[in-house]
């Protein structure tokens, strides 16, 4: 959707709310969105534990439930990664399926991600040493805005100088495909909650077991234990 000026060798500003190509929707649409989805990510992860974990019998969290809600967050984004690489909306530019599919895939993003956060909040004081909670909160909550930062700078490169032939280091010739570009990013985001779930295996909390409501996935350790010693004694 971006007018280029091959005069001036930079992008035309063709939207009324600024920025160049994209939907080309006003500033106000764009950051009631935003200001929407925070609200929306701040109440899910309050209300997570009595509408999701709670009814699930998942409360309180532990290890395995962060691996499983982890892979589930990883969904989104890889939807969204193929849908901006290979649908007919993004490649012909079809507007409406467009935003359509940006903030369903967005709000999904929100409602499970805002999950994992919860369930990384209750976490980071279960695992934290009894004289070392605050320690172990603001290690937290430190790491966790140096990877936002590391996450922002990341995608900007990504979105920058993927989706074209770098001939060109700066100026605006290396990310001459911001859909290519756009599609990078959620890759990314998708390799990088996937390694997130991945290490949390790691983690040494083996005795409980994970469910889904009335239904037990995987059996916490102590009742393992018995199932095997009951086969052994029998005959």
């Amino acid at each position: 959707g971006a007018v280029c000026d091959p005069s001036l060798d930079y992008c035309t500003n063709v939207n009324t709310g600024g920025g160049c190509g994209g939907p080309g929707l006003d500033r106000v649409v764009v950051g009631a969105f935003l200001g929407g989805y925070i609200i929306l990510y701040g109440q899910v992860q309050s209300w997570t534990p009595q509408l999701v974990t709670g009814p699930l019998n998942q409360t309180p969290p532990n290890k395995i439930t962060e691996v499983f809600w982890g892979m589930i967050n990883c969904y989104p984004t890889l939807i969204a990664a193929i849908v901006v690489y290979a649908s007919e909306a993004f490649i012909s530019y079809q507007l409406t399926s467009m935003i359509v599919w940006l903030v369903v895939i967005i709000v999904s993003f929100a409602v499970i991600f805002a999950i994992n956060s919860s369930i990384h909040s209750f976490l980071v004081v279960k695992y934290a040493k009894s004289d070392k909670v605050a320690v172990s909160v603001g290690f937290y909550y430190m790491s966790n805005a140096l990877g936002r930062l590391m996450g922002t700078l990341g995608s900007g490169f990504l979105y920058t100088y993927a989706g074209g032939t770098v001939e060109n280091l700066m100026g605006y010739d290396p990310g001459s495909d911001g859909r290519l570009g756009l599609a990078a990013c959620f890759l990314a985001g998708t390799i990088s909650s996937f390694l997130a779930a991945f290490i949390t295996i790691w983690i040494k909390d083996d005795q409980s077991g994970l469910k889904c409501g009335n239904c037990t996935i995987i059996y916490p350790k102590e009742d393992q234990d018995e199932t095997n010693q009951e086969e052994n004694r029998q005959p």
